[in-house]
């Protein structure tokens, strides 16, 4: 029975000891820091350097058919001349399920500091025609929006996304 108190006695002990240091261990990483840490300053280049416009209206005149012109205003808001803008639109439907993006590129070959151009683009917003059976299929209630979204990128690394859902 000795034997046997002297067992536990050491594993309560080791368990003890254990979890002494586990808590020791815990409280050490959880205080709060000694030393006053100022923030950064912030970068001196506030916002950024390329800008892409919407127009709402333009936005809401938008069909489900090919050819319509679609115009977005890229800005330079930098204080660097930016060369070789490209600008990408990606149309693709608002249900993931159908595969039908379609894609539209154009080039800006310069972009002084502080000036803006529009680009035009010519989407095809018309739907089309699907390739699966839809004999089983129940009708949609309503046709799927569109999502238009446009990026800008420069080889200087400047970028822009902007992103619109038009519903046709």
């Amino acid at each position: 029975m000795k034997e046997a108190a002297i067992w536990i006695s050491g594993a309560a002990f080791a368990f003890f000891a254990t979890a002494g240091a586990f808590l020791l261990l815990a409280n050490l990483g959880t205080g709060p820091s000694e030393r006053n840490l100022t923030p950064d300053p912030p970068p001196a280049e506030s916002g950024p350097a390329l800008e892409l416009t919407l127009t709402q209206d333009r936005l809401a005149s938008l069909r489900a058919l090919p050819g319509q012109e679609f115009e977005v205003g890229v800005r330079n808001a930098g204080d660097e001349d930016l060369s070789h803008v490209n600008l990408t639109v990606e149309v693709s439907s608002e249900n993931t399920a159908l595969s039908d993006a379609r894609y539209y590129r154009e080039n800006v070959n310069e972009l002084p500091a502080g000036s803006s151009v529009p680009v035009r683009f010519y989407l095809d917003l018309s739907q089309r025609e699907s390739t699966m059976d839809t004999t089983s299929a129940p009708p949609a209630p309503e046709p799927p929006r569109k999502v238009i979204e446009v990026r800008a990128t420069t080889p200087e690394g400047e970028s822009a996304i902007k992103t619109a859902i038009v519903p046709l």
